[in-house]
């Protein structure tokens, strides 16, 4: 009880798709015992006809239920409830009269088949086969019309007063029961589908803007945080550094124990730093083993964060087929002061990093110390 009160629920909040089985299910009994019913009402008031029609079709409806859609084969449950609701209510209302309401199903066909066709993989979104249907509807209920018009109905005779006003209401009842329905199923459909969307543009989002391997940022989208971080650093006094990482000796790494163990180096690295920032500061693989670290932060700050992660890149173990590979960063930071251009921040941070580079490598370099690795 509790799973299908769950399931429900994503239904309606858009996140899991409804069950095509299901629906149709639901559909199929709803019909076979809504012409159960005028089995039974028919019998009792003796319309021959009807009452035969009613009973073979409720079978009908209860093998579609149970055989055909466990098939899978939508559109043919569609196309033949179409044309059975279209038959029943013409023949209906010729041998009942115009004011049993009948034609009333006819009407709600036309709803009905813009939701079905439209959610239907069959019709592929076109719209040819419900405007088809809705004209079929259309030119039905027309010449239906003219004919009761015309020609006394069949079962004119001995039916208890009122009867046919009661048949009209409910007929009414149901049809804009179906309408309702079908109506609350496709604005669940569309919510999921736009969740969907949203999803699909998302992720979208994310291949265009993050590295694929370290699911850093790219170069592009870091381009648009370092430009926000200059206009913020001119406008109003924000600081803000720029931190250029190497891994130290990558090539050796790649050399000894090929690529893909250099890619696992990779990815973990990226989240060792990612770990270690906050939400507003910006990582980015800058290019091959080079990672650019923007952060929000004054030099001092930056040399504490970029120092945390110095020295748990040096503390990670990498397990590469039964193999234990650690590697060590160096990194080169400069910060942001007024005249300065992300070019020439660029420019100190990258000066500062070959500094590191030379002088022994696992280190912290600024452009006010030479090193500030402990």
């Amino acid at each position: 009880m509790t799973s299908f009160y769950h399931r429900v629920r994503q239904v309606f909040n858009g996140t899991s798709a409804i069950n095509a089985k299901i629906k149709y299910i639901i559909m199929g009994i709803s019909i076979a015992l809504i012409h159960f019913f005028f089995t039974i009402a028919f019998y009792f008031f003796h319309v021959t006809l009807l009452f035969y029609y009613n009973m073979a079709i409720t079978v009908f409806y209860s093998y579609l239920s149970a055989v055909v859609v466990k098939k899978e084969r939508y559109e043919s449950i569609f196309i033949l409830a179409f044309v059975e609701i279209l038959f029943h209510s013409s023949m209906a209302s010729i041998l009942l009269g115009w004011n049993w309401g009948f034609m009333i199903y006819t009407m709600a066909l036309i709803p009905v088949s813009f939701y079905l066709t439209y959610t239907l993989p069959y019709f592929k979104g076109s719209v040819f086969a419900p405007i088809t249907a809705s004209a079929i509807v259309c030119i039905c209920y027309i010449a239906i019309r003219a004919v009761t018009n015309n020609i006394l109905p069949v079962y004119g005779g001995g039916r208890p007063q009122g009867l046919s006003t009661f048949f009209y209401y409910f007929n009414t009842m149901v049809a804009l029961g179906m309408q309702i329905f079908c109506s609350i199923l496709f604005a669940l459909e569309i919510r999921h589908m736009k969740r969907q969307l949203e999803e699909e543009n998302r992720t979208l989002g994310e291949i265009a803007s993050h590295d694929p391997l370290t699911h850093l940022l790219n170069r592009r989208s870091m381009n648009t945080y370092l430009k926000s971080a200059l206009e913020n650093g001119v406008g109003r006094g924000q600081p803000f550094c720029l931190i250029l990482a190497d891994i130290d000796n990558f090539k050796n790494v790649n050399d000894t124990y090929g690529h893909d163990c250099g890619d696992e180096v990779l990815i973990a690295v990226a989240e060792v730093i990612s770990g270690n920032v906050r939400e507003e500061d910006h990582v980015c693989r800058w290019g091959g083993e080079e990672i650019l670290i923007l952060l929000q932060a004054d030099l001092e700050t930056a040399v504490q964060a970029a120092n945390r992660i110095r020295r748990e890149i040096a503390g990670t173990i990498v397990k590469y087929k039964e193999k234990e590979v650690s590697v060590t960063i160096t990194m080169g930071i400069s910060r942001y002061m007024q005249g300065e251009t992300i070019r020439s921040m660029m420019d100190e941070a990258d000066r500062n990093l070959y500094y590191g580079k030379k002088h022994g490598k696992n280190q912290v370099v600024t452009s006010d110390s030479n090193s500030d690795a402990e």
